[in-house]
Order: structure tokens, then sequence, then C-alpha cells
């Protein structure tokens, strides 16, 4: 019976399958190579806390093209429970008792205490957690964009003559996309995380090096999402569709006729 890989082992073997250093997934996850490394040698106690872990997983996960929800179930739960160190022997000096009403109060106190430190505690470890567990910042789609052409440019007003008035240009009728779909080809300039969805199913979702060349085609509808926006160059139909020139999250649906 084969042996289920480790979690460090499933991450390192996509790496390499994939010809990628640490240092180029450095600068794609924004994760320091060492925090990489220590994740693929299952070295869990060097990185910042282990608050940190489960958002360094997915992120680096999703990176590879892995399933991040798989990859956590292998996540040993005892990793998150810090060791239970057991305190020496401590002698208990016998004191004078203390009034009830004094003790009453002095455990409300410090009931509300520690009810205050548990909920602040809380907070803090929820919102680095949602920090951590984005492998990219948000960015705001823009809205479903059927693809056409510039239109057409109207013929200058002419000045009224005696003349017989002069009729103004045709107006020529918008390129459309050719009838049965959405056809995708995007050509990497650069390094790109690239995730393409067609009808509502993902088709594609990993890196892209410089060269590549992938295709995908949908009856309806194609949403494109880059992780480095100049590093990719789309033809939509054939019509050239170019994203934005700043290195950021870019996301595009292109819609059939």
């Amino acid at each position: 019976m084969a042996r289920e890989l480790g979690i460090g082992e499933r991450l390192r073997n996509a790496r390499e399958a994939r010809g990628l250093h640490l240092d180029a997934l450095e600068r794609l996850t924004h994760i320091r190579a060492v925090y990489l490394r220590a994740l693929e040698e299952e070295q869990f106690d060097r990185l910042p806390g282990q608050a940190y872990v489960k958002g360094f997983l997915r992120t680096y996960a999703a990176a590879l093209g892995l399933d991040p929800d798989r990859l956590l179930e292998a996540y040993p739960i005892d990793a998150e429970r810090p060791p239970i160190i057991g305190a020496p022997g401590v002698e208990i000096p016998i004191r004078p008792a203390v009034p009830r009403s004094k003790l009453r109060r002095a455990a409300t106190y410090a009931g509300l205490v520690l009810a205050a430190g548990l909920v602040v505690v809380g907070i803090v470890g929820y919102i680095q957690l949602r920090e951590f567990s984005r492998p990219l910042p948000p960015e705001i789609a823009a809205p479903p964009a059927k693809v056409s052409g510039p239109e057409p440019a109207l013929a200058p007003p002419k000045v009224p003559e005696p003349s017989p008035p002069v009729e103004q240009e045709a107006e020529r009728p918008s390129p459309r996309a050719p009838v049965g779909g959405v056809s995708v080809e995007l050509t990497a300039t650069g390094e790109s995380w690239v995730r393409v969805e067609a009808d509502g199913a993902r088709v594609f979702q990993g890196l892209v090096q410089e060269g590549d060349v992938r295709r995908w085609h949908a009856e309806r509808r194609v949403t494109l999402r880059v992780g480095n926006a100049p590093a990719v160059l789309v033809r939509i139909n054939g019509e050239v569709f170019e994203p934005p020139p700043r290195r950021q999250v870019w996301e595009r649906t292109f819609e059939a006729p």
C-alpha cells in the first residue's frame, strides 16, 4: 500500500514539477522564501506564529495549482495546540480565612477581566488569520462586457450652403464576436498566475511563463483573472484586448454576443 504524502512533500513535488524556485514563488505569493522552505520541511515552529500557518499553506497551495482545502485536511491538529508544561510542585501556605463577601467580589472581578482578555485575543487572532489567508488582495471585478470594436467617428458638421445638403457618411456596423461563443487566446510575456472559468466552470488555474500560449472556448462567457496584468496579451475572438499596464490583479468577464 502506497504511503500517503505529507504536506511538505506535496508542496515540494508540485513546485519541482513546475520547475519553480522559491525566489520566484516569494515574489508571487509575497511570503518569504525561508517560510516557504519551512512549510515544505513541515517545520511549522519556524513561522511567525500558529495563526499564520494555515494562511501560508492556503496561499502556497493555490500558487502551485493545488487544492488548498484538501491540503489543509492533512494539517495535524496537534500542531495547533501549544505543549502543556507541567509546573513543579509548589507548597501553598495556609492563610487566614477571607470573608465570603470579599471572595465573591474578587471572583466576579477576575471573571470579568478574563472574559475581556479572551474577547481581545479572539478579535486579534481572527483579523490576522483573515489577512494572511488570502493570496492576493481583492480587487473589484469589472462588470461583464461584450467585445466590440471602436465606435465609428462621425463626420464633422458642414457649414450650410445654398447647394444641396451633404449626406453624412453612413455608420459602419461595430465588429461583433463570431457566432458560436467566446474564444480566448492568452500569450504570456512574463510570469503570472492565471485562473480561467468557462460558462461557470473552472478550466485552468496556475502559473504561465514567458512564451506560453493558452486557448479556451465557451458558449456563453469566459471569466479571466490574472495576477500580473502587464505580463499577458489577450485576444478575444481574434481581437487584441489590452489589460491595465500596472502590475496588479486584473479580472474581466467576456460574453458571447
